[in-house]
């Protein structure tokens, strides 16, 4: 499914499958577009708060969202041996 979207003003769009949109709240599909539309613009620095309108989501308009970026630290855990 195609969704369309601006961020911070400028148009984009995402493909994601049917059945993941019908099961994706819009706070997740949000996210996913500041993701999509930084993917898109790799020479840019992610403004802290990036502005998501989702504009047309299955044929219907979802709103107006605020996406923080969030740089955090990742652990990953790996196990050795038996304890």
């Amino acid at each position: 499914m195609r969704i369309n979207f601006s961020a911070n003003g400028l148009p984009g769009k995402m493909y994601l499958p049917d059945k993941f949109v019908q099961t994706s709240n819009a706070h997740t599909l949000a996210e996913l577009a500041a993701r999509s539309h930084w993917a898109d613009h790799p020479g840019d620095i992610p403004t802290l708060v990036t502005l998501i309108d989702l504009q047309n989501v299955d044929g219907r308009y979802i709103g107006l969202f605020e996406v923080r970026y969030e740089e955090r630290p990742v652990f990953t855990a790996i196990r050795h041996g038996q304890a």
